[in-house]
């Protein structure tokens, strides 16, 4: 949406910044750092390699927020028995609320769930992926 003469007040920033004067952008705030060391997620390894080239098995990590129900699109920690994996959730159109669980490696084995079933096997959602750049540091070689 364009504008000929928006002004916004100077405590604005964070909710929009006129650009030239003609445009209004929106921009989202940064999260505090605080937020992501908090107690309240945790860290999981991948270990497979079933949802590359997303996570790489044995290289990256999962920031996760513990959950006990679906909490809309993304990827999940789910218990599957044999040990825990990652699986790309997505809802299912079939008027039950089913859920879709798959994986980057296997999208053709992709497994439908009810919403009862999922929650009891989730453990937790993926909010931040943490890529390693440098895996000496992490092993404590340098």
């Amino acid at each position: 949406m364009f504008h000929d003469n928006v002004s916004l007040p100077p405590d604005a920033a964070g909710v929009g910044e006129v650009n030239e004067g003609v445009m209004y952008e929106f921009r989202i705030p940064d999260i505090p750092a605080e937020n992501v060391l908090s107690g309240r997620f945790r860290v999981h390894a991948v270990t497979s390699d079933a949802m590359e080239p997303t996570l790489r098995g044995g290289r990256d990590y999962a920031l996760l927020a513990p959950v006990a129900s679906y909490e809309g699109e993304g990827i999940y920690l789910m218990n599957i028995g044999a040990g825990m994996d990652l699986f790309r959730v997505s809802n299912v159109f079939d008027g039950e609320g089913g859920l879709l669980l798959s994986q980057e490696k296997f999208r053709e084995g992709s497994h439908r769930l009810s919403r009862d079933k999922f929650n009891a096997l989730v453990v937790g959602i993926v909010v931040a992926d943490i890529k390693t750049r440098d895996e000496r540091f992490l092993r404590g070689e340098p």
